[in-house]
């Protein structure tokens, strides 16, 4: 039996590296996609066990990396990862803006081939650490990975969608991990375990040292399991003695955004008193409305303003909905009239609309990455890039009981900007989003997914609600209370709790991305300050390619 999977790995290796088979590449980088969001029991209960391919997704990625001749490894490898990230990103395509569809097509087209170009340096950074660091790379290879991801947080063309820990959340005890270390302890665990599986397939094949790999993976299996039961312990540990509970009512309009015309506001008005009034029933303790709920500039039209302030006083509740906000530039001169508008979330308060004006803005499609540094590219306008960035975080104190953090659209998906906006008092994260751009791909499921990651690593209740799904309700421990579909139009009312567990990754937020910057330092240090031996081959990844043989193997064949 043993002989026969060493076989069928030596066929499968030298199949899949052959010459031209670039295709091969291709569809493992879009197979990567499978253990990620929607492909877990959020989708249908029957894929449950999907994000367990997590651990194994990134064999081929190692397999490219390592590849000979060099040349074909290289090629193999970029193209892996190009595809990897337009399996991640393809949703984008969906946006039907007017008149900018070709455009939106080029543009996940060069987020594939610039993303990927991302991680085929990490794929170079595996090839590097493996040929150099061969007995420590499974422990600084993993926090190699952990910075690149860390790394799509950064600039103005941020955009840290679906990594590779996000899986967890199909597997809620591993996910409470990140309730220490964020999301990122949970991709270098996974890494971990690709690496350790990786070598373990390799001894096979060359026949090496394969008891010293099964115990490497059994001590990591031992971790695995070892964080699963801890995971357990925590989502049944009972909750504080003086729990609380709010009456929350997400309502999801479901208002056709491809279709947007001079009479939708009034549907999208009609809509939402209807709605309103069904709630009101319920006596919730607050209303949310989604991202684009009314989209109009609220606060500067008198009589939408009338209204929603209207439906908070019959439901005896606050409201929260999503509109956009002008205001007249300070510097503006006499003779134009110029304005900064903004994405804004308004809550009702008396007789008056609170803003909070959207900080973290999505490149090109809200903002041009860059104007600061190059003010002309803020003449440039595709798609309504011509926001301006809020720069207060605020938090809504809705009642006595209840305060709230807003984050608008994908600024749910920083960790760090989500967990340091968040007071010792603040007892519910909201996010409103309008995801009905994306059709019914992937996109909701992962923007879901990373919002529900949000609340296990603050222990901290979600709600979420977004135009056209997925709203829902999410505990401190990352359990769905409740949620919605697609494309659908309703509304969710239900008591949710207010506690607030405190937790590591809360209170200390990336110390884990630290961790992995010095792991890392540690291995590249390690690599320039090694003597060289003597007989030693200077670039260990040339050896098969200058067909070279160490010293010590020359001696014993003149012996």
């Amino acid at each position: 039996m043993t002989s026969k999977f060493i076989n069928i790995i030596r066929k499968a290796a030298g199949y899949c590296g052959g010459r031209n088979r670039f295709w091969v590449p291709l569809l493992c980088g879009l197979a990567y996609s499978l253990a990620l969001p929607p492909f877990n029991s959020m989708l249908h209960p029957a894929l449950a066990p999907m994000p367990l391919l997590s651990f194994i997704a990134l064999i081929p990625f190692f397999f490219f990396a390592t590849l000979q001749p060099r040349r074909r490894g290289l090629a193999y490898s970029y193209i892996y990862c190009a595809a990897m990230i337009l399996g991640q990103h393809y949703w984008i395509g969906f946006t039907t803006a007017d008149g900018l569809w070709i455009y939106i097509l080029i543009g996940v087209a060069l987020i594939s081939l610039v993303w990927g170009a991302l991680y085929f340096a990490a794929a170079l950074a595996f090839r590097f650490c493996a040929a150099r660091l061969p007995r420590f790379y499974i422990i600084v290879y993993p926090a190699v990975w952990v910075l690149v991801e860390y790394f799509r947080t950064l600039t103005d063309l941020a955009f840290p969608w679906a990594y590779i820990g996000y899986s967890m959340t199909g597997i809620l005890p591993l996910a409470q991990f990140s309730s220490f270390t964020g999301v990122w302890g949970l991709s270098y665990l996974i890494v971990l375990g690709n690496i350790v599986i990786w070598e373990l397939l390799r001894a096979y094949k060359s026949g090496g040292e394969v008891r010293q790999k099964l115990l490497v993976f059994g001590a990591w299996a031992a971790l695995v399991m070892g964080i699963f039961v801890w995971g357990i312990v925590r989502m049944n540990v009972a909750p504080p003695a003086e729990t609380g509970t709010s009456k929350v009512a997400l309502m999801q309009s479901c208002m056709d955004q491809f279709n947007w015309g001079p009479n939708s506001l009034d549907t999208a008005i009609t809509v939402s008193d209807s709605m309103v009034r069904v709630a009101a029933a319920e006596k919730p303790d607050f209303i949310i409305f989604s991202e684009s709920a009314l989209l109009c500039y609220l606060d500067r039209r008198p009589d939408i303003r009338w209204k929603v302030l209207t439906w908070a006083k019959y439901a005896g509740a606050p409201i929260m909905v999503g509109s956009l906000h002008w205001d007249r530039r300070p510097d503006n001169p006499p003779d134009k009239n110029e304005y900064d508008v903004y994405n804004t979330a308004f809550l009702t308060q008396g007789d008056r609309l609170v803003p909070y004006h959207k900080i973290m803005l999505v490149p090109f499609s809200e903002i041009m990455p860059f104007q600061a540094q190059f003010p002309i590219l803020s003449r440039i306008n595709l798609a309504g890039a011509g926001f301006k960035r809020g720069t207060s975080e605020t938090v809504f104190s809705v009642n006595d009981n209840l305060n709230v953090a807003p984050y608008i659209c994908y600024e749910i998906i920083f960790p760090s900007f989500v967990s340091r906006r968040l007071h010792e008092s603040t007892n519910m994260l909201v996010n409103i989003t309008n995801d009905g751009w994306f059709g019914r791909s992937s996109g909701p499921y992962q923007h879901a997914a990373m919002a529900q990651m949000r609340s296990i690593e603050n222990g901290i209740t979600l709600a979420r609600a977004a135009n056209s799904g997925i709203s829902m309700f999410v505990d401190p421990v990352g359990r769905v209370i409740a949620r919605t579909g697609l494309y659908t139009r309703e509304m969710v009312v239900m008591d949710v709790p207010t506690y607030r567990i405190m937790t590591y990754y809360g209170r200390f937020g990336d110390w884990f991305v630290m961790v992995c910057f010095i792991i890392a330092a540690a291995g590249i240090f390690s690599i320039f300050v090694k003597k060289k031996r003597p007989g030693e081959i200077t670039n260990p990844l040339l050896v098969e390619e200058q067909n070279l043989q160490p010293a010590n193997a020359c001696q014993s064949e003149r012996l």
